[in-house]
C-alpha cells in the first residue's frame, strides 16, 4: 500500500513500571537546572523486566581494516559471522573507521543505535534474528572503539549519513535493510534518503525523522519542553556530570549487572563520552538546519519504511511518528503502550518481528 500509513497499536504485558517524572528525560532536565554539578541526582528512569541475566559474549577484534582493494579483506568482510557471539571488526568507511558487530548469516540487516549506546544494544535483537540475518550494528562515529573526530562539525549529520552509506557498501553486495533507535533515526532516515544508498527497507523504533522532529521543535511546545535536557548535553559541564558509571547506571538500571559492566567500558574508551556528546552540538535539528540538510538528499523514502514506537518515550514523543507521509511514501505504523524509549531492550522479539515483516513487504517490491 503506497501513500497510506498503516496505524496498528499493540497492547501487550511488558513488566515495566513507567514513571514519566522519573524518567530518563527527567533525570537529565533537574540535572541541568541545579545550577551546581556538584549536586548528585537519584532519580532513575523506569524499571522493567529488561533482559539478561549475563552478557552476551562477544567474539575477538579483527584489527585489519576491511579494503575496497584487497580481495581478501573483501572476502572477510562479506563472510557470515557467528550465530552465537558477537564478533568485532574494524571497517574502513572513508573519512573514519568503525568498529563493528557482527552476527549471523543471510540478507544483511544495518543496525543504528543512539545515544548513549553503541552496537551491543542491539544484543537481543541480533539473537533472534542470527539464525536468518547478518546483522552488521556498528559503534557509529564517536562512540566506544569507533574513530572521534575532534571537530564538533564532523559530527553533523551529512557525515553520519555517509559513514553509513559506505558501511552498506562495503558489508553487502544486495540492498540491505536498516534498523535505527534514537539518535539512529535521523541518521538512518536520511540513508534511506540518500540516492546512493543500497538499501530496501527502514525500521525506526522510537528513532524521529528529522524533518518531523524539527518541526516539532520549531511549532509543538511538548516536544520543544521534552528536548530541553539537549541544551545540556551541548554545555561544556555535559562530560564533568556524565561519567561512565553515571551513564550506565542512571540510564540502564533495568540492564543486569554483566551488561551494564560492558556499557561502561564502552563509555570509558578514550574520547568517548564527548564524542556522543558532539552529535547534540553539532546537529541542533532545527528547521532551517534540516532544510539545508534534506535539500542535498532525495525529497521521500520510496523504500517500505516500518515505524515502532513506545508510546510512554518521554524524550522522543509519539508525535514523531505521526505527519511522516509528506517523507515516506509506503509506510507502517505500530505503537506500544507501556513501552518506553528503551524499545530495543524492551521488546526485541518485536522488534525482531518487525524486521521479518519488513522483509517480507521488500521482497514483494
Amino acid at each position: 500500500m503506497r501513500g497510506v500509513a498503516r496505524w496498528t497499536e499493540v497492547h501487550m504485558e511488558t513488566g515495566l513500571a513507567p514513571n514519566r517524572a522519573t524518567g530518563w528525560r527527567g533525570w537529565i532536565v533537574a540535572v541541568s537546572v541545579m545550577g551546581s554539578l556538584g549536586c548528585a541526582s537519584t532519580a532513575k528512569s523506569p524499571v522493567g523486566s529488561g533482559r539478561s541475566d549475563t552478557a552476551l559474549e562477544q567474539g575477538p577484534v579483527d584489527d585489519t581494516s576491511a579494503d575496497a582493494d584487497s580481495a581478501d579483506a573483501e572476502r572477510r568482510w562479506t563472510a557470515p559471522c557467528p550465530i552465537d557471539q558477537i564478533e568485532s571488526r574494524m571497517v574502513d568507511v572513508g573519512e573514519v573507521t568503525l568498529h563493528v558487530g557482527c552476527m549471523g548469516d543471510g540478507p544483511v540487516v544495518v543496525l543504528l543505535h543512539g545515544f548513549p549506546e553503541f552496537h551491543y544494544a542491539w544484543r537481543s535483537v541480533m539473537e533472534q534474528l542470527a539464525g536468518e540475518y547478518r546483522l552488521i550494528a556498528p559503534d557509529q562515529r564517536g562512540y566506544n572503539r569507533s574513530d572521534k573526530p575532534d571537530a564538533v562539525d564532523a559530527y553533523a549529520l551529512p557525515h553520519l549519513t555517509q559513514d553509513i552509506v559506505s558501511l552498506i557498501a562495503l558489508v553487502s553486495d544486495h540492498p540491505v535493510l536498516v534498523v535505527a533507535h534514537d539518535w539512529g533515526g535521523p541518521v538512518g532516515w536520511l540513508v534511506a534518503h540518500h540516492p546512493e544508498a543500497n538499501i530496501r527497507g527502514i525500521l525506526a523504533t522510537n528513532g524521529p525523522h528529522p524533518a518531523r522532529f524539527a518541526d516539532l521543535i520549531a511549532n509543538d511546545p511538548a516536544q520543544r519542553s521534552a528536548s530541553a535536557y539537549m541544551d545540556f548535553f551541548r554545555s561544556p559541564e555535559a562530560e564533568a556530570y556524565l561519567t561512565p558509571e553515571r551513564l550506565s547506571s542512571d540510564f540502564f538500571p533495568f540492564l543486569s549487572d554483566a551488561d551494564l559492566a560492558v556499557y561502561t567500558e564502552a563509555w570509558s574508551q578514550p574520547g568517548a563520552i564527548t564524542g556522543g556528546l558532539n552529535w547534540y552540538r553539532a546537529n541542533r535539528l532545527e528547521p532551517d538546519e534540516m532544510a539545508a540538510v534534506m535539500a542535498g538528499v532525495n525529497p521521500t523514502v520510496d523504500v517500505p519504511a516500518t515505524v515502532m514506537w513506545g508510546l510512554d518515550d518521554d524524550a522522543v514523543l509519539a508525535s514523531n511518528a505521526e505527519g511522516l507521509e509528506p517523507w515516506v511514501t509506503d509506510l507502517v505504523v505500530e505503537t506500544f503502550p507501556g513501552v518506553d524509549h528503551w524499545i530495543e531492550h524492551r521488546i526485541p522479539e518485536e522488534i525482531a518481528r518487525g524486521v521479518r515483516e519488513l522483509d517480507a513487504r521488500a521482497a514483494q517490491r
